[in-house]
């Protein structure tokens, strides 16, 4: 495995596309050809469409499409605050700053054949990009994914789509069945159907933290996203660090991408 560059650039870019969907969720595609050509799965980019005067730092979001060749990428937002209000009101063509490609991101086994990928609500947005890759690499997807009804399985056409065989639980049962969808990847891992080179998370702490457990007993490479609130984005203020095996380390700067087995979710 090869771990990618992390030197951000401070870049303007545009708005080409932009659509508010459902459940207070949005999706922009943004051009800015010097950080879409450097993008990699799972690294993020600070944004932000606002003066200082209105709010002072920058907002962070995964790639959730990369076009390097159009030298564009796209992120998926939820509604949750001021800086997201603005976003939500952007038009195309608006300008926006930028500082990306952020963190470090996803690494695939060189010789892997089949990965699983977990993802709960928007944490499909970071797990996306990986997918596209690996297809290209004609490695074989399992995804399983979550959320609490139908509508909020973000983006689950496009995964999908790539994927060789896909798994689905809502709270409500609206898509899938009721209940944890780890609960399919322990029922392939326990009767010995399928062997994954890795398996990679993102979206939510317990659901990691059960693969975690899962790993434990089946012994399989894991990956893990993790969203934590940022200040800077670029390791500066250490605004985002979390427990490790390896001491503090920041979400923004050593992440937001880490082997399951090191972090430290609970005390040992």
């Amino acid at each position: 495995m090869e771990a990618y560059e992390n030197k951000p650039l401070l870049v303007k870019g545009k708005i080409r596309k932009h659509k508010l969907i459902s459940n207070n969720y949005g999706e922009m595609v943004i051009e800015a050809p010097q950080i879409a050509k450097r993008a990699k799965p799972g690294q993020f980019v600070m944004l932000s469409r606002w003066q200082i005067k209105n709010l002072l730092l920058k907002r962070p979001f995964s790639f959730y499409q990369i076009n390097p060749q159009e030298g564009r990428f796209t992120i998926l937002y939820k509604i949750v605050g001021k800086g997201t209000e603005i976003l939500s009101n952007s038009k195309i063509g608006d300008e926006i700053e930028l500082i990306g490609p952020c963190g470090n991101g996803f690494l695939l086994p060189k010789e892997a054949n089949r990965i699983a990928l977990v993802a709960r609500g928007i944490g499909i947005a970071t797990l996306l990009p990986l997918a596209q890759e690996a297809s290209n690499r004609g490695i074989e997807i399992y995804s399983f994914l979550s959320a609490r009804e139908k509508s909020l399985l973000l983006g689950r056409d496009s995964l999908e789509s790539l994927s060789f065989h896909t798994f689905y639980t809502t709270d409500d049962g609206s898509k899938g069945r009721k209940g944890k969808v780890t609960y399919f990847l322990e029922e392939l891992l326990k009767e010995n159907k399928v062997n994954f080179e890795a398996v990679y998370t993102c979206g939510s702490k317990r659901l990691a933290q059960h693969i975690q457990e899962l790993q434990q007993k089946f012994h399989f490479f894991s990956y893990v996203s993790l969203e934590e609130r940022m200040g800077c984005g670029i390791g500066a203020c250490k605004g985002c660090v979390i427990r490790t095996c390896h001491g503090y380390q920041r979400v923004c700067k050593e992440g937001p991408v880490f082997p399951l087995e090191e972090v430290m979710f609970y005390e040992r």
